[in-house]
Formats: C-alpha cells, sequence, structure tokens
C-alpha cells in the first residue's frame, strides 16, 4: 500500500489566508463598482427628471400664451358685441325719447288746450 501524503498545514493556511484575501479584494471591487453604477444612474435619473420638468415648464408656457390668446380674442369679440348693444340701445333710447316727448307734448297740449 502506498501512503497519501499529507499537505503541509502551513501551505494550507497560506492558501485560505490567500482566498479569503482574495474575497475581500473582490468584495471591495464590487462596492466600488456598484457605487459607480448608483452615481452613473442617480445622475441619468436627475437629468431625466430636469429634462421632464423643462418639458412640463415649457408646455405650460406653450398653454399659457394659448390661453391668453383665446381670452384676448373672446375680449376683443365681447367688446364689439357690448359695442354693439351700446349702439342698439343707444338708437332705441333716441327712438323712445323721441317718441317720449311726442307723447308729453301731446298730453300737455290736452291739459293746457282747454
Amino acid at each position: 500500500m502506498e501512503q497519501t501524503q499529507k499537505p503541509d498545514m502551513g501551505e494550507v493556511i497560506k492558501s485560505i489566508l490567500q482566498a479569503e484575501e482574495r474575497a475581500a479584494q473582490i468584495a471591495e471591487q464590487a462596492a466600488a463598482e456598484c457605487k459607480g453604477i448608483i452615481a452613473e444612474a442617480e445622475a441619468k435619473a436627475a437629468a431625466i427628471k430636469a429634462e421632464a420638468e423643462e418639458d412640463v415648464k415649457e408646455k405650460l408656457r406653450q398653454e399659457s400664451v394659448s390661453v391668453k390668446a383665446e381670452a384676448a380674442r373672446r375680449s376683443a369679440l365681447a367688446a364689439q358685441e357690448c359695442d354693439g348693444e351700446k349702439k342698439r340701445l343707444a338708437k332705441l333710447a333716441g327712438d323712445n325719447s323721441a317718441e317720449a316727448v311726442k307723447i308729453i307734448l301731446e298730453q300737455l297740449d290736452g291739459k293746457y288746450a282747454g
């Protein structure tokens, strides 16, 4: 029977320590890479958020311009309608006042004619 050679315990311990050191290095490297990935993702998210906010602000500016233009258009239309109604009422008042003066004169004629 052959005898198997037992491993040198010093070499075994040395290999274990080297493996632990390498595992620690790998863990540190992975943590650093994760931090970098997280920082990159946060930067991208911030850029997307800023772009989205700018898009919303631009849409609000456009909507504001549109609403102001519509308000100005409606205001001008209302002013035209108001002017038309004023003219109509002035004509009606003029017509009625002439009629009213005529009626008053007729009443005065009848009152003082006799």
